[in-house]
């Protein structure tokens, strides 16, 4: 079997509308990896690119370790298993089943050994001498599982499969098809638009909206901390509640979460994800309740609750599902903002128009921003603390950071930080203790206490709750704020920098030659050879393009200009420096390029007016800037 890697991968219809943007996905081999989202949001496209049957626009396809961008489908070694069964309707099922084989000429003894041995995995031997028309449409789909079994492909991909079955049958061919990958141990993507089927089915799941990936995880990852509000209400049998609120932080660190008919309190030990720049009171904010975390109230009032009138009870045996509005005077208001529904599987007598009151689970609670409906409540988030500055020292998190270079520059005074888990690593450092440790993916998520503080960060290294433990702080990755206004903000990893890509007559050594350029803000920066041929198999219309180059932070050197070799004419990159960083263990020349600033490392103490700038074109990624799709 084999892994199927999937970077940067664009589909482009006629040179604008841009039905999959930037798909990245490793799938390890023998992996269930499941596509699901809405209808044109590009993940049978995806599917079908993989397969061969969509041209990739952009980007890099690997089954194995061979690219596969241009080889033809037939030569993959991969089995499609399609939503309409594709089955030849002349031919009997054995017939159907070893078609494939016969076009690849195997022998006939190979042939019929492995037509039986798939029928017999699929339970459908009795019926190999019937037509397609004479079984079931869960005994074709079947078949057409068989005819992609016999292949013994790399990868199996199957296109909503089950869309077309009834929900009895599709039930049984969801643990069938489950059974069958657990069989073969095969590497499997499964594309489907029923979140019932992606959750059950599934060891990772592909969220898409709009051509766009939203997010990948494991099903219980991607239910339990959903990146936004589409996510959240995608997955989930029935739907989220969602209802408009505002959230105040009160002295004793709780949170007060005021809605339209209702009142939540939530403890300090549940507010620790929680965006702190919500929390003054006046920020809308969308909540987020499951119906399995908000329950009818049985006995004594204890914890939170919601009173609300009942407009419909649904009895489905083993679970009750009860909708209620806490506004008695929009029950029969379509798409009311206070109506929710409630989930239990505990027997209730409560009917239709009566008053009741419901308990909350607070710690499942979810919280999104209104504009962007990206989460609040991250897994690992982006923390914010106090620090006063004075003296070149920087107290914070329950110790203290000793940098002139960095501190002596910003005015004395008590500034809040934005501390993010990347800027965040065990080593010497602030004191503090483990307080939670939870698994995600290869990593542990760790919530560690400093001073009055908690932060959080990801490492592969275990670690064990209650542990005492140093964590390092990396200062060029802190921003510092005053009252929202940025004093010093966290160095960017990337720039991007727009120009073209030329070919130009130079002079060289007294000769007339011609050398590849990239042009960007009034210079050019001559460009290696496999750079070049890269640029060349986007076609000769690259010529035309307006681009942008995309540069790591590290792959960007600066130069003094006393110490750079001589240039031919108009090469080069000069930048001028406008500050100076001194984080300490590293130091930054903060440059600016046609009025666009950035940032370069820098080694030694005197520093020049102006530096060159060059690249590592290595490492170097390019985008059509038009349409923002990454080209290599």
């Amino acid at each position: 079997m084999a892994k199927v890697s999937l970077k940067h991968i664009y589909k482009v219809y006629d040179g604008k509308v841009k039905a999959v943007n930037d798909f990245n996905l490793e799938i390890e081999d023998k992996e269930f990896v499941v596509f699901v989202g809405p209808s044109g949001c590009g993940k049978s496209t995806t599917l079908r690119m993989v397969a061969g049957l969509e041209e990739i626009t952009a980007g890099e396809l690997r089954i194995g370790d061979r690219i596969c961008n241009h080889v033809e489908p037939k030569d993959r070694n991969i089995a499609m298993v399609f939503q309409n069964y594709a089955l030849f309707p002349n031919m009997t099922v054995y017939d159907n089943i070893a078609f494939g084989l016969k076009m690849h000429k195997v022998p006939k003894a190979e042939i019929d050994k492995k037509v039986h041995e798939a029928a017999e995995i699929l339970g459908i031997t009795e019926y190999l001498d019937r037509k397609p028309k004479a079984l079931s449409g869960g005994q074709r789909q079947r078949v057409a599982l068989g005819r992609a079994i016999v292949r013994e492909p790399n990868v199996f991909l199957l296109d909503e499969p089950l869309s077309n079955l009834d929900a009895k049958l599709r039930a049984r061919m969801r643990t069938e098809i489950t059974r069958l990958h657990k069989r073969l141990q095969a590497t499997f993507i499964y594309v489907t638009h029923d979140q019932v089927e992606a959750m059950t089915m599934g060891d990772r799941i592909v969220v898409m909206k709009g051509g766009f990936v939203q997010q990948i995880g494991t099903p219980q990852e991607l239910f339990n901390f959903p990146v936004n509000k589409f996510v959240a209400g995608f997955l989930g049998t029935p739907q989220m509640n969602f209802f408009d609120c505002t959230l105040l932080k009160e002295s004793d660190g709780s949170v007060t979460v005021r809605a339209d008919g209702f009142t939540l309190s939530i403890p300090e030990e549940e507010t620790y994800r929680l965006d702190a720049s919500v929390l003054d009171g006046a920020h809308k904010v969308t909540l987020g309740i499951r119906p399995d975390d908000i329950t009818p109230l049985k006995g004594e009032a204890k914890g939170a609750e919601i009173e609300a009138t009942v407009s419909l009870v649904e009895e489905l045996g083993v679970q009750t599902l009860i909708y209620c509005d806490t506004d008695a005077n929009s029950l029969m208001i379509e798409n009311s903002p206070t109506a929710f529904c409630s989930s239990t599987v505990e027997p209730t007598a409560i009917k239709a128009g009566e008053k009741t009151k419901f308990r909350v689970n607070i710690s499942k609670l979810h919280f999104f921003d209104v504009e962007t409906e990206t989460t609040l409540k991250e897994r690992v988030p982006t923390v914010k603390a106090q620090c006063r500055v004075e003296g070149g020292e920087a107290k914070l998190l329950g110790g203290s950071v000793v940098c002139p270079g960095l501190f002596s520059r910003i005015e004395s005074g008590t500034y809040t930080v934005s501390i993010s888990p990347a800027a965040l690593s065990f080593g010497n450092g602030f004191k503090g203790v483990i307080e939670a440790v939870e698994q995600q993916g290869r990593e542990y998520v760790y919530r560690v206490r400093l001073g009055d503080d908690r932060v959080f960060l990801k490492s592969d290294e275990k670690h064990e709750t209650g542990e005492e433990t140093e964590i390092a702080l990396a200062l060029d990755s802190v921003g510092f704020y005053d009252n929202g206004t940025p004093v010093m903000e966290p160095i960017p990893e990337a720039y991007r920098f727009d120009g073209t890509f030329a070919k130009l007559k130079v002079k060289e050594g007294g000769k007339t030659v011609k050398r590849h350029f990239a042009l960007i803000a009034g210079g050019k920066l001559c460009l290696p050879d496999e750079f070049t041929q890269k640029m060349y198999d986007q076609g000769r219309g690259i010529f035309k393009k307006e681009l942008s180059y995309e540069v790591s932070l590290d792959d960007i050197t600066a130069t003094s200009m006393s110490d750079t070799a001589p240039m031919g004419e108009g090469e080069g990159l000069v930048a001028a420096v406008e500050d100076v960083l001194d984080y300490g263990y590293v130091k930054y020349l903060k440059l600016k390029l046609e009025g666009k600033p950035f940032c370069v490392k820098w080694v030694g103490d005197a520093v020049p007016p102006e530096v060159s700038v060059s690249f590592d074109f290595d490492n170097v990624r390019v985008y059509d800037k038009a349409i923002d799709m990454k080209l290599f």
